[in-house]
């Protein structure tokens, strides 16, 4: 059974692919929010999809039901699918594939990933990743990278994109990375760290950091001010909420020692392998404080916060975009 389906075949000029996975690799959904936010703001073009069914286990990945006019129960099952954005001011297409990290025939999976991939010729992978970490809110999200060739290390080092040692278990992320190595396809992944105390909740400011340096390290012209101005009002929302509850404003305080520390000792070249946080590894979260309302308080935040831009206007039109 063919398990890849092309809906589309635009001749595209070497494109690059931007990919994210929901589930281990996407700590507040930080990942796959920021391809949603591109896909909400391009529109692109469906042209793939793998039929994921074969790798999900549908009692951890549940299919949803969706009301139909308020009647009719429709099932959403989850998807993996490639969609293509040829915008005239970039000298490159764009390729935005989004999916479920599967739980089953990572190696299979990976081959289908990579011929869709060869099919449209792609040029180079970028993907996104998000991950716990024992970081505060109140800071420039972490970032680290990680390439394929030294040519690429040098375009994340240029950008301040810390390299990462880590030896250990790995995610999806880290396969298709090696799945295009191997294939001798360009490939680089980027990974954000979101604070472990919001893991539950959408993180805009770790997603408006994903974006705003995969905007750099691919040029892609974004205007991103609307999520950038969306991420402060996030982190001053949540410094807020924290500043109500004196035992979790104890602990953001000693997370916020522990992050200037590191950074003290790495300026004086000290403890230089010593890293913050590691791509490709769930990340304990150490002893949170009593601050159960916080938390609740955040996604209650959120939840309103959502509601509120589904009744907002879609982002404008291409050129206000891109100015």
């Amino acid at each position: 059974m063919e398990l890849i389906r092309y809906h589309s075949e635009p001749q595209l000029r070497d494109p690059v692919l931007i990919a994210a996975l929901a589930g281990w690799n996407d700590a507040a959904d930080a990942a796959t929010t920021a391809i949603k936010y591109l896909t909400d703001l391009w529109k692109p073009t469906l042209i793939a999809e793998i039929d994921i069914e074969d790798f999900l286990v549908f009692t951890e990945t549940r299919p949803t039901i969706k009301l139909n006019d308020g009647i009719q129960r429709d099932i959403v099952w989850p998807t993996s699918q490639f969609f293509a954005y040829q915008p005239s001011y970039l000298s490159y297409d764009v390729i935005l594939y989004l999916g479920a990290e599967p739980q089953l025939k990572w190696k299979a999976f990976s081959k289908h990933f990579l011929d869709v991939c060869r099919h449209y010729h792609v040029s180079e992978v970028v993907l996104l990743g998000a991950l716990l970490a024992d970081v505060p809110h109140s800071i420039a999200v972490p970032m680290s990278g990680t390439a394929t060739s030294g040519e690429l290390q040098e375009r994340l080092k240029e950008m301040d994109v810390r390299g990462s040692r880590y030896e250990g278990p790995t995610g999806m992320i880290g396969v298709l990375q090696d799945a295009c190595r191997r294939a001798a396809i360009p490939a680089t992944s980027l990974w954000a760290a979101a604070p472990h105390y919001l893991a539950a909740t959408p993180n805009i400011k770790v997603t408006s950091a994903l974006l705003t340096y995969a905007n750099t390290y691919m040029s892609l012209g974004l205007n991103l001010s609307d999520i950038q101005g969306d991420a402060l009002r996030f982190e001053e929302q949540i410094t807020a909420l924290v500043a109500r509850d004196p035992e979790a404003s104890a602990y953001v305080h000693r997370l916020e020692e522990q992050i200037a520390g590191l950074a003290d000792a790495d300026e004086e070249g000290e403890d230089e392998d010593d890293e913050v946080f590691h791509p490709d590894r769930a990340i304990g979260t150490g002893p949170l404080p009593s601050a159960e309302s916080l938390i609740h308080s955040v996604e209650e935040l959120l939840r309103k916060q959502r509601e509120d831009s589904q009744q907002d206007p879609p982002p404008t039109d291409e050129g206000e975009q891109n100015e």
